[in-house]
């Protein structure tokens, strides 16, 4: 586990952050998530707490743009498990994670099936492993 964060993942987990932030209310099972997917990349709770309180954002971050489809889609995955953590999913989160599939280099005429394909995937407990075999 990392006590640091380094910049890839600190741009993944502001982007995270900030979906949490989307519909002004910032829940525990928001907060719970952003633990969860930080301990499965390999990041202490300490490493994220110092993140929350403001010495991650206080430094610049600048965009990191996945490099490749599979890494792109994990990135997405991880924002629309954000969404949906606390069982809801507001417009203002669809349209952040509609932000970030255009970002991240996406047919704009795809992206709305993109956005509903992945908080679908979500809501049915479809892994990431799932889908990512499904791109080969």
């Amino acid at each position: 586990m990392k006590e640091q964060m380094d910049e890839k993942q600190r741009w993944h987990f502001f982007i995270l952050y900030c979906m949490a932030l989307s519909d002004a209310d910032f829940a525990v099972a928001e907060r719970e998530m952003l633990y969860t997917i930080g301990i499965e990349n390999g990041i202490t709770p300490e490493a994220l707490n110092q993140f929350i309180t403001g010495i991650g954002l206080t430094s610049n971050i600048k965009p990191l743009i996945p490099a490749n489809t599979k890494d792109k889609v994990a990135v997405l995955y991880d924002l629309a498990r954000m969404a949906w953590a606390d069982g809801v999913i507001e417009e203002s989160e669809r349209v952040l994670l509609k932000k970030y599939v255009l970002l991240f280099g996406f047919l704009e005429s795809n992206a709305d099936e993109i956005v509903t394909f992945l908080l679908d995937a979500i809501k049915n407990e479809v892994s990431l492993e799932s889908i990512l075999s499904q791109l080969q």
